[in-house]
């Protein structure tokens, strides 16, 4: 089965989160499927193809997208809260959503063709390590959506130093800060062994998150997490146990897969 996989980014392009899970979900592919990566600059190639997953799609407007999915079998995975046609959401033939939280925020519990997969991280990189002592990590993007206020105000209040590392441009507030302390980035092969360095992660999102892959490998990795309502993962049962996240985590792309071959047989 030949499958469109229908992203933002090229392949490699952006170090995001939902990057990381499209990588792993090539990575684990069922050998039943052929992936084509496609975007908006080869989206020319589609015509060759009658299904696709449809992953993040910001640059291509709805009315386009709806235009060139016509008549075509599609699997959408909700990477996050971005607004998508009822159309779109309508004629695809499985929704995939990032934790229970998000699929209740977004539609309900009535949606009969939906399924629920967190973040694909690999759980047999992230494990606990000798932990120095209250030793508090942040990590993502230094964005507002991400937290970054919250992140400043937390630390400022509870007078916590915290190492921070993350990708773009910290904001000023950040760097002048004396508690949160803004690190180089590291690459992501070196995160397991920078988890494994701390007693803490701090996440604190501003606003509705789907699910969060720094909250997955932090648990795994075995330290104290400290977040708010709008992290998705924590509508997971059990959402601070690394035994439990392990077992998801071993079963997640086999079933994904599994659940998409058969929505796109139908």
């Amino acid at each position: 089965m030949q499958v469109g996989l229908i992203h933002d980014y090229a392949q490699g392009e952006c170090p995001g989160g939902a990057d990381a899970t499209l990588k792993r979900l090539c990575d684990t592919a069922s050998k039943q499927v052929e992936l084509h990566w496609l975007h908006i600059n080869n989206y020319l190639q589609w015509n060759y193809l009658d299904k696709f997953i449809l992953c993040s799609t910001r640059s291509i407007p709805n009315v386009q997208l709806e235009y060139l999915l016509e008549g075509k079998k599609y699997v959408k995975i909700h990477f996050d809260y971005h607004y998508v046609s009822p159309k779109i959401v309508r004629d695809a033939k499985l929704l995939i959503y990032m934790s229970p939280k998000q699929k209740l925020d977004m539609i309900g519990s009535l949606q009969p063709n939906f399924h629920v997969m967190p973040s694909l991280v690999d759980p047999d990189l992230f494990y606990p390590g000798d932990k120095p002592g209250s030793c508090y990590l942040w990590v993502g993007n230094y964005s507002r959506q991400k937290g970054i206020r919250n992140l400043f105000e937390w630390a400022e209040e509870n007078q916590i130093h915290i190492d921070c590392y993350g990708y773009g441009t910290p904001r000023t507030y950040l760097e002048q800060s004396q508690y949160c302390h803004v690190k180089v980035p590291v690459p992501y092969e070196d995160m397991p062994a920078l988890y494994r360095k701390y007693d803490a992660f701090v996440h604190l999102p501003k606003g509705p998150e789907a699910g969060s892959r720094v909250f997955i490998e932090a648990v795994l990795s075995g330290l104290r997490i400290t977040t708010n309502e709008f992290e998705g993962d924590t509508s997971f049962e059990k959402h601070y146990s690394a035994r439990q996240w392990k077992q998801r985590l071993q079963r997640a792309p086999e079933r994904f897969w599994q659940a998409a071959i058969k929505a796109l047989q139908r």
